[in-house]
Parts: structure tokens; C-alpha cells; sequence
């Protein structure tokens, strides 16, 4: 081997190396955390425009997942009933692929105290449950916000707040992820 070849090894073991930590360093791109951008976009849901969302607990209890809920093409369900729907945990195909509630069941003996009150635009909408509101998760609040507040008045995505055997929950907007 001459000095010349030496050299020219030398140069692409050194090139070789080179390329590999650069691709090691990742270009400099640094992690970031997740950035809210707002609200969640709108979408389509199935079952025509009278379709209300349900919103359930993750199989991994870590999020809300929106799921349609539809009566008939020409009927829209109103709040209270939507309420006591949400009320009831989720059925078939929702209950199927592992979606759960963090609400408690309201006995049918209850069920007349659940209501949600008249819409007023500077205020919203008020949930009526007959349980205690103080101690529910995060999750189960933004169940009953989230359900009420995106399906309650059509085209309008209101304010909810929530009142309970033992205080009202003061106004909130519709949080589908828990950050």
C-alpha cells in the first residue's frame, strides 16, 4: 500500500464518519411540545345534518372521542334528551370499540331532574344533573361541555356550565384533548 492509498482511505473513513454523526445530531431540529392552535375543526358527521356528537372516553382513558349519534334524517334531538343519552354510557358500535363514560349513571328514577336549560347567547347553556359536580374529573366535565356545547344549539358552538346537587361549575368551553 502506498502513502497515496493510505491518504485516500484515511480521507473516506474520515467522510464516512462524518456523514454518520451529522446524521446522528438529527440536523439540529430540537423536540417541541404539542402547540394549541384553537378550536377543533369542523367536520362531517354521519347520519345527515340533524346528527348530534356524543362524546366518550377513550378506550386508554386519556381523551374524548366524538361519536355520531343520529334519531332519523328529519329529526333533531333535543339537548335534555341528548343529555340523558350521554347519561346512559356509550352503546353498540362505541361501547364495542371500547369507549367508556367518567360520568356516573343516573338511576331512571332520576332521569326527569337531567335537563339543559334555555340558550342565552351571553351566557350559553346550563347542564342540570342530579349528582354532585364538585369532585368529577376534568374528562367527565368536558363529556357533558363538549356533548351539549357542540350539539345543544345547532351551528353554535356554546359555553356550558354545569350545575349539581352541590355547586355550578362555571362556564367552559368544549376541550377534547387533556393537556
Amino acid at each position: 500500500m502506498t502513502g497515496r492509498e493510505t491518504r485516500a482511505r484515511a480521507a473516506a473513513a474520515t467522510a464516512v464518519l462524518t456523514g454518520c454523526a451529522l446524521l446522528l445530531t438529527g440536523c439540529g431540529i430540537k423536540r417541541t411540545g404539542v402547540i394549541e392552535s384553537g378550536h377543533a375543526a369542523a367536520a362531517k358527521v354521519p347520519g345527515g345534518k340533524n346528527a348530534a356528537v356524543l362524546y366518550f372516553v377513550s378506550k386508554d382513558g386519556d381523551r374524548l372521542v366524538p361519536v355520531p349519534f343520529s334519531v332519523g334524517a328529519d329529526y333533531t334531538l333535543a339537548p335534555t334528551p341528548l343529555l340523558r343519552v350521554l347519561l346512559n354510557g356509550p352503546i353498540g358500535p362505541a361501547s364495542a370499540a371500547g369507549l367508556t363514560t367518567a360520568l356516573p349513571r343516573v338511576p331512571a328514577e332520576k332521569s326527569d331532574a337531567v335537563t339543559v336549560g334555555q340558550y342565552a347567547p351571553d351566557k350559553g347553556l346550563t347542564v342540570n344533573v342530579p349528582f354532585a359536580v364538585g369532585g368529577l374529573s376534568e374528562l367527565a366535565r368536558n363529556q357533558l361541555v363538549c356533548t351539549v356545547g357542540v350539539s345543544g344549539v345547532r351551528d353554535t358552538l356554546s359555553p356550558v356550565s354545569i350545575h349539581g346537587t352541590d355547586t355550578t361549575l362555571p362556564s367552559a368551553d368544549c376541550k377534547t384533548s387533556q393537556r
